[in-house]
């Protein structure tokens, strides 16, 4: 009434700016895509998880403590939830979660299951947060609340969008521009394949935004205090008509993008989410908009008809998107990315069988995969998956027939709402997560998907309510809602401890499994690159200590990334007495590591090649000193075998280990053994070549190798180590004509540009300018003029060479 001034309790307006506050933190984790830290390792996912994973933390602290203090509405809360339950999305959303709960339980690793990695962001661990605030937005969250984290979400979509199109075009002088990994842009989300994922979700929240009917203007009724004449009516049209604009156009520059990235999983869902909206307005619409639906589908049949049987001419080639179908080839076994994802589903379909009700655990499909590797993957390259890039079998291993279940029946829960209910630009939405849903039969969920995956299912979820929203009770309010508020002492006394309990370990985990994690990353990316050996260890044993889930990952990928090529491989450091204590302390940690998990032959593999490293290059003055390293590396690679018996590369490492024991009988039956697994395996040949030529069995070596060559004219599936010790091979028994055919297939690129050392390409210069050949010749002395100290010498031996002077080289 007018005239009357309502005073508000202080417990009321703390109440008020306490949600107010909690809302603002939910929406800011809308500008989780942008966040890169590149002074850490994982710098696209680091920085993105703590500042996740930590603000949800510090958020459901601040949630607890809202409800506690406003105990009086426990009544209301307890309908409100019992509500949630009658919906059946968020009923079969409950069902993954415990589904989730229950395979972390029975996990074969259960400590991965419940942490997950730092690569994908999931585990149990990671499930529960995207969980949480699916559940704090239900409470919390008023419908302009999801829209105004849908307009964040586009805001920040464009950013990645118009970043994603300056790396595709290369243009870097732009601020902020990261290098693309890869060919194809990726923007601020670090992969090509996620980042057109986002896309699909950034299309749908667009949609949904300019198709939302409780915006103003979009109402037949007036709005209120709205005058035609009206400044802030004015404002509020303009405002409105700005996101009905932007948002159309969000959603086709998503189109766009993911046609530049090149994803072929997410075009085939975009193509299968495009034709269900054309049957759906065929059947459902008239006139005009059912006759451009009819012409839209067939020029779609017509046009894929055309593009699949004209697919090799050089017109696609030219065309975003359209240049990687065509690459797409089922049934050619000369595919890897193809060929391997099969291999791929046969052997989730066995791993499945063995544990088919809840799975081998979440994040343990790496398990599964090396007890049930298939060798035929050798003969695309060294695989190795923590995820079957299918997302029903990753389920299937995971989390068995229960997690598939439930996990589907979240999509069949979402449909049936989606289409019972009136949502706005709902066929659009189903359209989105068709399309989504087919593209992960080809890939799978990690952190970015992870969280609009959830934050979708909340909006819709609350679709399906009309209640009055979590708030806080003034004493005007109390006389309405007298029936469902009333003092519960006894439920405070109950709760107040436990919720007490639960602030205490949140805030623990913001400190100990955020920042900890984060400043370890730093340090580990900050030990790299110095020569000062004492700032190295120091920064060391911070990156490794304490130990925490994280270090899985900070370890693995610190020592790949750092420290296994440029130190355990290298003279420079491994020769110098000052470093032992380097490589002491990460051995070390990576022994924790196999001690702690035993269960991934990968980390096995890297402590076995650090302590080869080690063993070999340490000017030791007994050659008894060294076998200590190799007994070590032998337990590690016995139960390797164990773990992956079907795996090629442990029996490579355990043949080598045994041949640095001078057990050479032992090598050579080992590598043949790896052989016996599938022969059309050419780095498996290579293997035994290799052993042959360490015991030196030099004849029968050369036999091998000339298999390899037959299998591969370029040495396709030999790594660039492999590829020294046959250059090594062929220079001991003087056959510089196969030294001179590896250096000229190494120039011209048909066995990637690697570089050998300079010693063989100073012999080949000798041995072509004996046989007088102009043309390779020339190759080898431009790669030797690159050489500050040779550069005078190839000049003048180039003009010689170009003026056929071939009497007067032969004399230098």
């Amino acid at each position: 009434m007018h005239g009357i001034t309502v005073r508000l309790s202080p417990h009321y307006l703390v109440m008020k700016y306490l949600l107010i506050f909690i809302k603002f933190l939910l929406l800011s984790t809308a500008v989780v895509p942008l966040i890169v830290i590149r002074d850490t390792i994982f710098p696209y996912i680091l920085g993105k998880m703590v500042f996740f994973r930590g603000l949800i933390e510090i958020v459901l602290i601040l949630f607890l403590i809202y409800l506690l203090l406003n105990y009086r509405q426990f009544p209301l809360n307890f309908r409100v939830i019992a509500k949630f339950f009658k919906n059946p999305l968020f009923v079969f959303t409950i069902l993954f979660i415990f589904s989730l709960i229950i395979s972390a339980i029975f996990a074969v690793n259960p400590y991965r299951a419940f942490w997950g990695n730092m690569d994908r962001g999931e585990g149990l661990f990671g499930m529960f947060h995207y969980f949480i605030f699916l559940i704090m937005g239900l409470f919390i969250f008023e419908k302009k609340d999801w829209l105004n984290y849908f307009k964040i979400s586009l805001v920040v979509g464009f950013i990645l969008i118009f970043y994603a199109f300056l790396q595709y075009f290369n243009l870097y002088n732009f601020p902020f521009v990261l290098s693309a990994l890869g060919s194809r842009p990726t923007s601020f989300i670090g992969n090509a394949a996620f980042l057109a994922v986002h896309m699909i979700f950034l299309a749908m929240f667009a949609v949904t935004v300019f198709f939302n009917d409780s915006l103003p203007f979009n109402h037949d009724k007036p709005q209120p205090n709205c005058r035609k004449s009206s400044f802030n009516c004015l404002i509020t049209k303009l405002l409105f008509e700005f996101w009905r604009y932007f948002s159309l156009l969000i959603v086709v520059l998503s189109v766009i993008t993911i046609f530049l990235t090149g994803t072929r999983g997410v075009i085939l869902g975009l193509g299968a989410g495009f034709v269900f909206l054309l049957l759906r307005l065929i059947f459902k619409r008239k006139g005009w908009l059912r006759r451009f639906s009819v012409y839209s589908l067939i020029f779609l049949v017509i046009f894929s008809g055309v593009f699949w049987t004209t697919r090799q001419r050089p017109i696609w080639q030219k065309i975003p998107g359209f240049d990687r179908l065509v690459k797409t080839a089922f049934f050619d076994v000369n595919d890897p990315s193809t060929q391997t994802r099969i291999i791929t589903w046969r052997l989730s379909w066995n791993a499945f069988k063995e544990r088919p009700l809840f799975g081998w655990g979440p994040d343990n499909y790496l398990v599964a995969y090396e007890k049930h590797y298939d060798p035929d993957y050798a003969i695309y390259g060294e695989t190795w998956l923590d995820r079957a890039h299918n997302k029903i079998f990753d389920l299937l291993v995971m989390q068995g027939i229960f997690g598939l279940l439930a996990y589907l029946g979240i999509f069949v829960a979402a449909f049936y709402l989606l289409f019972k209910k009136h949502i706005a630009g709902k066929i659009f939405i189903v359209a989105g997560l068709i399309a989504y849903f087919v593209q992960n039969l080809f890939l799978f969920d990690q952190f970015n998907s992870d969280i609009v995956f959830f934050i979708l299912l909340g909006f819709l979820i609350s679709q399906s309510f009309d209640f009055r929203m979590l708030a806080p009770i003034s004493k005007e309010d109390k006389s309405e809602n007298k029936k469902f508020i009333f003092t519960t002492k006894k439920a405070l006394f109950i709760l107040s401890p436990l919720v007490v309990i639960a602030v205490i370990f949140l805030g623990y985990s913001v400190y100990a499994f955020n920042y900890v994690p984060f400043v370890q990353a730093k340090a580990f990316h900050k030990s790299f690159g110095s020569d000062e050996v004492n700032f190295v260890e120091k920064k060391l044993k911070e990156a490794m200590s304490p130990y925490n889930f994280a270090q899985y990952d900070l370890r693995g990928l610190g020592v790949d990334a750092f420290y296994m090529d440029s130190f355990f491989r290298s003279f420079n450091f491994m020769h110098r007495p000052q470093y032992r204590a380097i490589a002491d302390l990460l051995i070390e940690g990576m022994d924790e590591i196999t001690r702690r998990e035993p269960f991934d032959v990968r980390t096995m593999i890297r402590e076995v090649e650090m302590l080869n490293g080690v063993a070999k290059d340490y000017p030791f003055q007994d050659e008894n000193e060294t076998i200590p390293f190799f007994e070590k590396a032998e337990v590690l690679m016995r139960k390797a075998v164990k773990l992956a018996p079907n795996r090629q590369e442990v029996y490579y490492h355990l043949a080598f280990n045994l041949a640095g024991q001078k057990r050479y009988a032992e090598s050579i039956e080992t590598a043949r053994y790896a052989i016996s697994l599938n022969p059309k395996v050419v780095r498996a040949h290579y293997q035994l070549f290799l052993m042959l030529a360490l015991a030196g069995r030099n004849e029968e070596a050369l036999k091998e190798l000339a298999v390899v060559e037959e299998s591969t004219l370029n040495y396709e599936g030999l790594t660039a180590e492999d590829l020294n010790a046959v250059m090594l091979v062929y220079d001991n028994q003087g056959k510089t004509d196969k030294v001179a055919e590896l250096l000229i297939k190494s120039l011209d690129g048909r066995i990637s540009r690697h570089k050998f050392e300079r010693r063989y390409y100073e012999r080949a210069l000798g041995y072509f300018a004996d046989r007088e050949d102009a043309g390779r010749f020339l190759m080898i002395a431009g790669y030797l003029a690159t050489f500050d100290d040779l550069k005078g010498y190839m000049e003048t031996f180039i003009d010689l060479a170009k003026n056929g002077d071939w009497s007067i080289l032969n004399k230098l």
